[in-house]
């Protein structure tokens, strides 16, 4: 199955989506992308049908996806329509017409279905066992709505609230909404929704859609925060954006930095439902996750296929397996990063005390472990350089990205020059940050020259810290002689942050 190319098709009643993506053993690769806008639902929202002119348009460009599916050669593809064709009345025509003119399939899933597709991509990203969270998927002909406690799917449920049908049926056109018809949308919300969430007891919330996703982005810039695929919105900053929102006509909206044209409308209804949920539930604010259906199907192609994703396996340590996933997709020796993070992991615990590191401490430096040598993915010369690089423009999960540019520095210094704070790469480390960096990064040299053949000869070991010198021990039980050549070049670091000598005892 390794390096088949599948890909999902998205028709939701704002925008048609394609996403094309390579397996690589038990993960997968994002190599294609194309989106359209085209607003299906509003058509279905005022003559109940899709009309010769929508499946036109629609039928245009889905023959662009179909030379996209040609060109990269894929060799297994799912496409789904939602709201706006199980809305319509003539919906499973148009999947007949859709499949003489174009040759793709396409499939009407449920709403339960699209939770379910959210449920999965979200426990893709996010670590689920310390929380119980609500999952919004808010399209434009219907919002879907699951709920998991700590971890445990317990409810999926798909309701006509969709921020284009909303803006529709209750905010005027191109004009400031009135009083009145906000008081009438935001009881319509509470009727629709009084059954479904009151007594649930949620921790976080985790949202989808493009709307949504719009109003994080806006969030992100103006924070000055990398685009990333989780984001988190507070909810100051919702509460004012709802207020400035509100206030505006359309073509006021649409001067808003970061607001996209075409949802510059259907985002008010969105801000009304997230607000009114985040206030509801008293949460600090809430996470988005682009791609979400998306991200969903193609995990569930996956599984269809019989690849069970890093993630999937039972007692997984999620951030360890996004670690992995990570460095699967630069084709990284993966049995030599995960010995090189457990002999990491035991230097660490050994004299972590002694040089003031913590729990978060150690989870940068096993990223920084497991992804030390993803730079040969561009080439073998200067790979600490190249691995720098990858990590820095690479986004980890969990990790801020003050966070990730120490990992990068980390794995930077695992081989080759030992640091230095006029280093370009190490200059914007604030000066705390760079001493931690150089403190984890002679760890990772150590424990890296003690893997020096990739065989996993060492085993353990066992630091002894004295008055004068560090006394490292090693369980082995091969020929370990580069393993040793190694570790005394390198151990050169180590001695600089411990301020001893370190000697190894007789192997």
């Amino acid at each position: 199955m390794d390096n088949k190319v599948i890909a999902v098709i998205d028709i939701g009643s704002n925008s048609v989506r394609i996403q094309v993506s390579k397996i690589i053993d038990r993960t997968y690769k994002v190599i294609n992308e194309y989106k359209t806008v085209l607003r299906l639902g509003d058509g279905i929202y005022k003559t109940g049908i899709l009309t010769d002119d929508a499946v036109d348009k629609l039928v245009s460009e889905l023959l662009k996806m179909k030379k996209i599916l040609e060109s990269e050669k894929v060799d297994l593809y799912r496409a789904v329509a939602t709201a706006s064709f199980r809305d319509s009345k003539n919906g499973q025509e148009t999947v007949q017409i859709i499949k003489e003119r174009t040759g793709i399939d396409i499939e009407i899933i449920s709403g339960e279905e699209e939770a379910r597709l959210l449920f999965l991509a979200a426990s893709y990203y996010i670590h689920m066992s310390e929380d119980n969270i609500l999952f919004i998927d808010m399209g434009g002909g219907s919002t879907e709505f699951s709920y998991a406690e700590k971890g445990e799917l317990k409810f999926s449920i798909s309701t006509p609230l969709g921020c284009a049908r909303l803006n529709y049926d209750f905010l005027p056109k191109d004009v400031k909404p009135s009083k009145a018809s906000l008081s009438k949308l935001k009881e319509y919300m509470h009727e629709s929704l009084k059954d479904i969430l009151d007594g649930l007891n949620v921790t976080k919330i985790v949202c989808s859609g493009g709307s949504l996703n719009n109003i994080s982005l806006i969030y992100s810039k103006r924070h000055h925060e990398s685009d990333s695929v989780v984001k988190f919105v507070d909810s100051t900053f919702l509460k004012h954006f709802y207020s400035e929102i509100i206030s505006k006509s359309f073509k006021e909206r649409l001067k808003i930095s970061g607001i996209e044209q075409a949802r510059a409308d259907i985002i008010v209804p969105a801000s009304i439902l997230i607000n009114t949920l985040v206030k509801k539930f008293n949460t600090e604010g809430f996470y988005t996750l682009s791609g979400g259906l998306r991200s969903g199907l193609t995990i569930d192609l996956m599984n269809k296929l019989g690849i069970e994703l890093i993630f999937q396996g039972e007692d997984t340590d999620i951030h360890y397996a996004r670690l992995l996933e990570t460095g699967k997709k630069y084709y990284f020796d993966e049995f030599h990063a995960s010995h090189v993070s457990m002999l990491t992991g035991r230097i660490f615990n050994q004299i972590k005390d002694y040089l003031s590191l913590d729990d978060k401490d150690w989870q940068m430096l096993e990223a920084a472990a497991i992804l030390h040598d993803i730079g040969q993915y561009i080439s073998y010369p200067k790979h600490h350089k190249h691995s720098y690089y990858l990590i820095k423009n690479t986004e980890l999960l969990g990790f801020s990205d003050k966070e990730i540019n120490i990992i990068a520095n980390i794995a930077r210094y695992h081989n080759k020059a030992l640091p230095k704070q006029s280093h370009d790469n190490a200059s914007h480390l604030s000066s705390d940050d760079y001493n931690k960096m150089v403190k984890l990064a002679g760890i990772l040299r150590a424990a890296n020259s003690l893997d020096r053949t990739h065989s996993g000869l060492v085993k353990d070991i066992i630091i002894t810290i004295l008055d004068k010198r560090v006394e490292v021990s090693l369980v082995y039980d091969e020929d370990i002689s580069m393993e040793l050549e190694g570790f005394m070049r390198k151990k050169d670091l180590l001695e600089k942050v411990l301020k001893k000598e370190v000697v190894l005892n007789e192997v």
